[in-house]
């Protein structure tokens, strides 16, 4: 014991002890949106809108002589895009630049750390913002479609009169779908019965992704990863093997139960 305080002193000496940064540790190295279905898009002017426009109806049976039918396409919502800006200062002394110039590499590779953590910054900022889109989205809080409802409700209607209102949720009477085997068939399906604008079904879905928070992951596991039907003896096959799953770093603890399809 007395050995080792004797050589407290060295331990402790600044010159020999290595600061720790927690930069690497504590945010994003890189961007990771783009595993969450979103896509850049790079607007011409300070504030664009963008809309869909339908596909045509199912063709109709047209007698010999008679004209063909005419139709016009439907034109969607328009969404209006707010363009923010997020910054980060990165400094450096002119006694940094000095030594980078004179070849010290000890002063560069600290000049590239402090890039780097910036821009960890930044990556931090749109990953984040990227997952309030999703654990917010039955919310009007962060972001509205542009039919004026919450991105995921259970009544979004469409431009074209006549076409009935459909829903991206479970229905009201089934409340919070805990995550389940049966609760991702149920979601697959509904989701493959989608109709567009004029109310023609759309093609199967394909590359389904299920998004999950970090309490999930092991229940996904599961569900996807067994061969045969989980959380049974049952010999049969388990249908959801070929969907993947991404986890959601940025969603809080406080919305741990929340999933995505």
């Amino acid at each position: 014991m007395a050995d080792t305080l004797t050589r407290l002193p060295d331990i402790v000496d600044p010159q020999i002890v290595e600061i720790f940064d927690q930069t690497k540790d504590q945010l994003s190295s890189e961007m990771q949106y783009g595993k969450l279905g979103f896509e850049d898009y790079s607007p011409s002017i300070p504030d664009p809108s963008f809309s869909s426009i339908s596909g045509l109806s199912v063709a109709q049976l047209t007698l010999e002589g008679n004209p063909y039918s005419n139709e016009d396409r439907t034109q969607g919502y328009d969404v209006q895009i707010t363009v923010q800006k997020w910054t980060k200062m990165c400094t450096y002394t002119e006694e940094l630049i000095h030594w980078i110039m004179q070849g010290n590499k000890e002063k560069a590779q600290e000049f590239r750390e402090g890039v780097e953590a910036v821009n960890q910054s930044l990556y931090e900022r749109v990953d984040t913002q990227a997952a309030r889109l999703l654990y917010l989205a039955h919310t009007t809080t962060h972001q509205t479609g542009g039919d004026a409802v919450s991105l995921a409700n259970a009544a979004h209607p469409s431009t074209e009169p006549g076409v009935a209102t459909q829903r991206n949720i479970p229905p009201t009477a089934e409340g919070h779908v805990p995550l389940s085997y049966t609760a991702l068939v149920n979601a697959r399906n509904r989701i493959n019965r989608f109709y567009d604008l004029k109310g023609i079904q759309l093609k199967r879905a394909r590359n389904l992704k299920l998004l999950i928070p970090l309490e999930l992951e092991d229940t996904a596991k599961r569900l996807l990863y067994t061969p045969k039907l989980p959380g049974t003896d049952l010999n049969d096959n388990n249908t959801l093997s070929g969907l993947t799953y991404q986890v959601v770093d940025w969603q809080p603890s406080t919305r741990s139960t929340q999933w995505a399809l």
